[in-house]
């Protein structure tokens, strides 16, 4: 029995030793990292970094959280951060979001997101790198606004990412419960008054195939670059209309999708009035585009039923026969 009781004593203190030097290792790095970060004239600032968890996790609570990219323009403000580690497995993370808004804005884009029960489980590979094997993102309430607005709000939410055979390569699925797009799309969309507030339905599912693993360099450096995407499906079910989507792009090193996705429509003559009236279709392409539709969806056994290719070419998107417009860019800043 005494001999137990030592055992015991003696472990406890060699976890003990090791819970305190693995934690003053951790804050070490953090600091250490944030100095790296200005040093390459970023701003970099935590109010205060507090440690504990003892004896079988590691928390990490950062508080007033402010970072910036001068290169990229890649700006995040955040109350708090909090990240929890399994102390007998630090590659294992939990983040957690402040119960206040975090700020996230981009050269294109300047968002505001709340989430206050919004969590992200984060699986990392051993090696230096720490490249992503998993991440698992979900909460309740959501809300994102811009600045001239809010732009939408959901009950719920549920994405992953996880890392495929080839370390370049991810498999994708979201899904969104009661989202609620807001005035500034309601007013874009043209939507009328008795248009649902809600979203029945928004699930997508595929691959995206990156120029780089996503590890622990894609904040510090250049972020990795979509250069393959495969949607399985994406679906999005909103009052009378339904889109079901699928397909593949390539993505050239300047961001310029080449490939299709095919895309059927439900009850396409309401979406058609509301892209018309949305501005989404030129004036004097309307008469010829609706001509278009009609023959291609009485091609069919249901003419409600519109079945499209969505093709990006040279620079340029089609949907079917019709020009719609520059093809998109698709990077991340």
């Amino acid at each position: 029995m005494r001999k137990l009781v030592w055992t015991i004593a003696v472990l406890g203190v060699l976890w003990g030793g090791w819970w305190m030097l693995a934690t003053t290792a951790l804050q070490s790095g953090l600091n250490t990292w944030l100095a790296e970060r200005r040093a390459a004239g970023w701003q970099a600032d935590v109010r205060a970094i507090e440690l504990s968890g003892f004896p079988f996790k590691f928390n990490v609570a950062l508080d007033s959280l402010a970072l910036s990219d001068p290169k990229t323009g890649l700006r995040l403000a955040a109350d708090g951060l909090d990240v929890a580690a399994p102390a007998y497995w630090p590659a294992d993370v939990t983040v957690r979001l402040p119960q206040t808004p975090v700020h996230i804005a981009t050269p294109p884009v300047s968002l505001t997101v709340t989430a206050p029960d919004a969590q992200a489980a984060v699986r990392l590979r051993p090696g230096l790198a720490l490249e992503l094997d998993r991440i698992s993102a979900t909460g309740g309430a959501l809300q994102i606004d811009l600045p001239q607005g809010k732009l939408l709000n959901a009950q719920g939410f549920n994405a992953t990412m996880t890392q495929l055979e080839t370390p370049e390569t991810y498999q994708f699925a979201l899904d969104a419960y009661q989202l609620v797009p807001a005035g500034i799309v309601r007013s874009a969309l043209s939507l009328p008054l008795d248009w649902p507030l809600a979203l029945d339905d928004l699930s997508a599912q595929g691959t995206v195939a990156f120029d780089a693993p996503l590890d622990r360099f894609t904040l510090e450096n250049r972020r990795p670059q979509p250069r393959e995407i495969a949607v399985e499906h994406a679906t999005l079910n909103w009052g009378p209309l339904t889109l079901n989507l699928q397909g593949a792009l390539r993505i050239d090193a300047s961001g310029i999708p080449d490939g299709q996705l095919d895309l059927l429509v439900e009850n396409w003559r309401d979406a058609f009035d509301l892209a018309q009236k949305s501005g989404m279709i030129a004036p004097n392409m309307i008469v010829q585009a609706e001509i278009m539709l009609n023959a291609l969806s009485n091609l069919g056994n249901d003419p409600s039923q519109l079945d499209l290719k969505l093709q990006f070419t040279q620079g340029r998107a089609f949907l079917g026969p019709i020009p719609i417009g520059p093809a998109p860019r698709l990077f991340l800043p």
